[in-house]
C-alpha cells in the first residue's frame, strides 16, 4: 500500500514539476523541510530563520514541505534528483531514518547534500559510511547538541525544586533519533549530580494532545512527582495543562525544549518554568557552512564534516523570553549573518554559533 502511494505521489510531483528561478544569485539551495506549509511549529521557525540568513548571504533558498509525511519527503527527493535542472545543494533531515534512501537518490546527482537536525544514525553510518566517503557529494552534517539540551533542561528544573527531585519524563518517538539523545542528556546529568529519582520516562508523539494524555497518566501514577520534563515544548505545555486539570500545577516544575511562542508566553505568565531554546537556528548555520564551502573555504579543515553545536539558551524569565521572541522568531533580519562566515571574516579563528554571539550580531 505504501509503495503504491509513493509511486502515485512521485508521478504527481514529476508531472507538476518544480522549477527554479533564474540564477539571480550565485548559489541555489533547496531545503526539504519535514514540516507542513501551514505548520507553525519548529520547522516553520527553521525556514524563517534560514531565510534571513539566505538574504544576508545572497543565497537563493527554496523550501519544499513534506507535511510530516516521510514517504512524501522521499518522493520529493527522488523527483528533485531526476530533474534536468537541479539545485547546487540540497539540505535534508533524517526524519524517521529515511536519510540513507534519500542519499541513494542523489548518488549520481550534481547537487551536494547536507544534513541538519537529524543526521544519519550510527547504525546507518555503518552501512552508508560518513560524509565524503561512499557518497562523495554528501559534504556535511550539522546538528544541535541535543544531549546537552536534555542535560541543561533537567539541571534547570532541579534548580527550581526545593524538595528532593521526583522526576517523570516524556521523550519523543522511537523513530526520531533526537528523542533518545535528549533522554541521554537527562540521564547523564542525574548520574553526575546524583540528585533525585527518575521514576519513569515514556515515549510521546511530539504533540500537545499526546503530552497532555501521557502526563495525566504519569501524574496519577506518581502523585508525589515534582518535576516533569518533556522533549519538546508542545508536550511540555500539554503536560502543564494536565497538571492544571488535576489541580497540582503549582506543585510541579515543568519544562521543555524548543522555545516555542506559547512556551515563552507560559513562562512569562509563571506557568512553565523553563524552555531550552535555539533549535530553529540550525538551518541558518548550515547555510553559513555551505556558503563558505562554495566559496572555497572548506569547513572540513576547521570543524570537520559532522559538526555538533551548542547554540542553545535557557529561557526562564520574561526578559529572556521577550528577547528570544523578538530576535529569533519575529525579527531575525536584524541579525547580521555575514558575521558568522569565516570566508567573510578572515580574523575568525573558529565558527562560533552560540546564542550570545547571535545577540551580538543583531543590528
Amino acid at each position: 500500500m505504501k509503495r503504491t502511494y509513493f509511486q502515485i505521489l512521485l508521478l504527481f510531483l514529476i508531472v507538476q514539476g518544480i522549477s527554479y528561478p533564474s540564477q539571480a544569485k550565485n548559489l541555489n539551495i533547496l531545503f526539504l523541510n519535514p514540516g507542513g506549509v501551514k505548520d507553525i511549529g519548529v520547522w516553520h521557525m527553521v525556514s524563517t530563520f534560514m531565510q534571513a540568513a539566505a538574504d544576508d548571504l545572497g543565497i537563493q533558498l527554496d523550501v519544499l514541505y513534506s507535511d510530516r509525511d516521510h514517504i512524501k519527503m522521499m518522493a520529493q527527493a527522488e523527483q528533485i534528483s531526476r530533474q534536468e535542472t537541479q539545485p547546487d545543494y540540497v539540505i535534508m533531515v533524517n526524519e524517521k531514518e529515511v536519510g540513507k534512501q534519500m542519499l541513494l537518490n542523489f548518488e549520481n546527482s550534481r547537487s551536494k547534500i547536507f544534513f541538519v537536525h537529524n543526521g544519519l544514525t550510527v547504525q546507518q553510518r555503518e552501512k552508508a559510511g560518513n560524509e565524503r566517503e561512499n557518497f562523495k557529494n554528501w559534504i556535511g552534517t550539522v546538528t544541535t547538541d541535543d544531549r546537552l539540551a536534555g542535560y541543561k533542561l533537567i539541571k534547570e528544573l532541579i534548580r527550581y525544586t526545593q524538595k528532593e527531585p521526583k522526576i517523570i519524563g516524556i521523550t519523543g518517538t522511537k523513530a526520531t533519533p533526537v528523542s533518545l539523545i535528549r533522554l541521554q542528556g537527562v540521564r547523564d546529568y542525574l548520574k553526575k549530580s546524583r540528585k533525585g529519582e527518575h521514576y519513569q520516562v515514556v515515549y510521546g508523539k511530539w504533540s500537545y494532545e499526546d503530552g497532555k494524555n501521557k502526563a495525566l497518566t504519569l501524574l496519577k501514577r506518581y502523585p508525589d512527582a515534582n518535576i516533569l520534563w518533556a522533549a519538546n515544548d508542545s508536550m511540555a505545555f500539554g503536560a502543564f495543562d494536565a497538571a492544571r486539570t488535576l489541580g497540582i500545577h503549582k506543585n510541579i516544575s515543568i519544562g521543555g525544549l524548543g522555545g516555542f511562542p506559547f512556551a515563552l508566553d507560559s513562562i512569562k505568565k509563571g506557568e512553565m518554568k523553563v524552555t531550552v531554546a535555539g533549535h530553529p537556528m540550525i538551518g541558518a548555520w548550515a547555510l553559513v557552512l555551505i556558503y563558505d564551502y562554495h566559496n572555497g573555504f572548506d569547513f572540513k579543515d576547521g570543524v570537520g564534516t559532522n559538526l555538533k553545536i551548542d547554540h542553545l539558551t535557557v529561557i526562564d524569565t520574561p526578559k529572556k523570553a521577550d528577547q528570544y521572541l523578538d530576535l529569533v522568531l519575529k525579527n531575525p533580519q536584524q541579525i547580521n549573518f555575514r558575521k558568522f562566515s569565516r570566508k567573510l571574516n578572515t580574523n575568525l579563528k573558529k565558527y562560533d554559533f552560540r546564542y550570545s554571539q547571535v545577540v551580538k550580531a543583531a543590528n
